[in-house]
């Protein structure tokens, strides 16, 4: 009794969370975490590049000491210097760098909101499917209070001589079978609340009835997934303009400011020639003449990589054009298996209530009796298997046609 007590207790003791607060505490997991810093380490990289095309400033020390004076050479020369450089034009490769970054950066924030999406409709699939197992679980249970009253009212004729013993086998045999079902049904709701806590890094994770999708008709747009393998595509066509670029001239700008200072052991071998302070500016440019193809093949190479990825995208996208069409197509289905299976419902259970009067007056036998209840239990887990179904579906549609699950929780 006490047993029974605490299992009953359970539910409570579980923190309930509704479909949109599962995904949120999803949201925060290791994977997303680690996707952000994926993310973060790409914008990191696009700002080091651009700060390492903007003018550099060096400062140097050096000291030298020669063995020898000279009028040329003191004995001890100490010298500090402040080179400014700049590169001017390389050829567009700055330009082609920062398209390629950026697009690297924006197909990781894509990765993460697909990740993201992705972890909502896996845990809209356990939400939903937790549901329908409790809808199993309490036709189930349905199951076995009327098998049990049934049990006892045959056992009163069993032992008067009513009935024979074949008779009450069938529903002992029914009775055990539903309860052992019952069972099935709790290890398979455990599986889900196991899996949610995974998802979610929360334990003790309870399930709130009640969550809807919201439906729309707004024009569908490129998944997250399918616009991040569109943007590295193009991030590869810049990557290879880069390399290009090494074709062309790079012209840069050098400023170099010194200050020495010299230390004669003879004085007297001191020059008026030693410059103290000097300020030296040169405008340089090279430019690659001949490297017996390497640059060419590289950009060949990058070509390629970029028409590899292009093709995965092509492909990708179209995979997501025909998921999308069976998305909605399946919405459909299922919106018209709860029409279906609420009337099956309704004929189930008109069948069932005329069979228990019949029976229970002796007119059919408990084989047809038995064969109704089971028809209606079944048709009421179908109707609420449905119901939930159609949620799911309409989760599903969100995800290919490319929105934010969470948007319409």
């Amino acid at each position: 009794m006490r047993k029974t007590v605490f299992l009953s207790l359970i539910p409570l003791l579980l923190s309930a969370h509704s479909l949109d607060e599962l995904v949120e505490l999803s949201y925060h997991n290791r994977l997303v975490e680690s996707s952000k810093y994926k993310e973060g380490s790409k914008e990191l990289s696009y700002e080091s590049t651009k700060s390492s095309y903007l003018p550099t400033l060096d400062l140097g020390v050096s000291y030298q000491n020669a063995s020898k004076e000279s009028a040329a050479m003191a004995r001890d020369t100490l010298r500090g210097s402040a080179t400014l450089k700049y590169i001017i034009y390389d050829g567009g490769k700055k330009s082609h760098l920062y398209d390629m970054l950026q697009k690297g950066v924006s197909a990781s924030k894509e990765d993460t909101r697909s990740l993201k999406n992705e972890l909502a409709l896996e845990i809209s699939r356990l939400y939903y499917g937790y549901l329908s197992t409790q809808a199993d679980k309490r036709a189930n249970a349905q199951l076995i209070k009327q098998l049990e009253a049934e049990h006892a009212r045959l056992s009163g004729f069993y032992e008067v001589g009513s009935i024979t013993k074949d008779e009450l086998d069938k529903i002992d045999s029914r009775l055990k079978n539903a309860i052992l079902n019952s069972h099935e049904f709790d290890l398979e709701l455990e599986r889900s609340l196991s899996a949610l806590e995974y998802l979610t890094m929360q334990e003790g994770i309870g399930i709130d009835d009640g969550s809807v999708v919201k439906s729309f008709d707004d024009e569908a747009v490129l998944r997250a997934d399918v616009e991040s393998l569109k943007l590295q595509s193009e991030a590869l066509k810049y990557s290879a303009a880069s390399v290009r670029s090494a074709n062309y001239p790079t012209l840069f700008f050098d400023d170099t400011f010194s200050h020495t200072k010299y230390y004669f052991d003879d004085e007297s071998k001191k020059s008026n020639f030693l410059i103290k302070t000097q300020n030296i500016a040169s405008l340089n440019a090279s430019w690659n003449i001949l490297d017996f193809g390497s640059i060419s093949k590289e950009y060949e190479s990058k070509q390629f990589e970029y028409l590899a990825q292009n093709s995965l995208f092509e492909y990708e996208k179209h995979k997501a054009e025909v998921d999308l069409r069976l998305a909605k197509r399946s919405l459909e289905i299922a919106k018209q298996k709860v029409d279906a299976s609420k009337a099956t419902l309704d004929a189930a259970t008109s069948t069932y209530d005329l069979i228990k009067v019949r029976y229970e007056g002796g007119v059919v036998d408990n084989v047809a009796y038995l064969q109704a209840l089971s028809e209606q239990t079944d048709a009421k887990r179908a109707y609420e298997r449905a119901l939930y179904d159609v949620e799911l579906k309409k989760a599903e549609l969100v995800y290919h046609s490319g929105k934010d699950i969470k948007e319409y929780l």
